[in-house]
């Protein structure tokens, strides 16, 4: 997709206004013309921090995610925000039409086959999908502008551990250990480690973790595999 936006204009259309004039913001433009798309995006949020409603900054940072960093789903973000705290912007249309562009290309990335016709529940995935990404996008940006490093905790699973059962006279009984029986799947038919997981609720990665000599491509019928506890 042709980019046809251009940073250095202030609110994207060559005006001049207080917001044009805050000296993070002009820092930010002397950055680009420098190529130091860096230190660019970390003085327009500096910007922002000063005034969140610049709608100059984020008009752009988003042409500078969109043409020096690669990056559609931060780059729809701020856009967004440039046409809502500026609704009668002269270039409301272009940009506008650059976000739906670019919706269109994320959505195709994560789904695939953009020229298809999807149905609405597909439509209203890839509504869902760019939301997030960009919102996700946004706080990661903002971090690093503030010098924090996102460092994600991964997910890990727990058992919840239930409470000793109470007996007459105060005390109390353990709970007994749940039972882990081994439970075992003899591969049939049109089998394959999808379907087996889904069948017996649990992921992929986890019945392949319990199998680690299982080559799905070289799965027989009749091969025995162990499937792991339920997520």
């Amino acid at each position: 997709m042709a980019v046809v936006l251009t940073g250095c204009g202030g609110s994207g259309e060559g005006s001049t206004t207080a917001e044009d004039r805050e000296p993070h913001f002009l820092a930010g433009r002397r950055l680009v013309t420098q190529q130091d798309y860096d230190g660019a995006e970390r003085s327009f949020y500096k910007a922002l921090e000063a005034n969140p409603r610049s709608a100059a900054a984020h008009y752009e940072l988003g042409v500078l995610f969109l043409s020096r960093k690669n990056d559609p789903a931060a780059s729809i973000f701020h856009l967004q925000r440039f046409i809502t705290l500026k609704p009668e912007a002269a270039n409301k249309k272009d940009v506008l039409g650059q976000i739906e562009g670019l919706k269109s290309d994320l959505a195709g990335e994560i789904l695939g086959n953009p020229q298809s016709q999807p149905n609405q529940s597909i439509l209203a995935l890839r509504r869902q999908l760019d939301r997030l990404a960009a919102e996700n996008a946004a706080l990661k940006h903002q971090l690093l502008s503030k010098g924090i490093t996102p460092n994600p905790v991964p997910l890990t699973n727990t058992t919840a551990t239930l409470p000793p059962r109470p007996i007459p006279g105060g005390s109390t009984v353990p709970n007994p250990p749940r039972p882990t029986a081994t439970r075992t799947h003899t591969v049939k038919r049109g089998d394959n480690p999808t379907n087996i997981a889904r069948r017996y609720d649990v992921s992929v990665a986890r019945l392949l973790a319990a199998n680690p000599g299982l080559k799905p491509a070289r799965m027989q019928i009749g091969d025995e595999l162990k499937i792991p506890p339920r997520n």
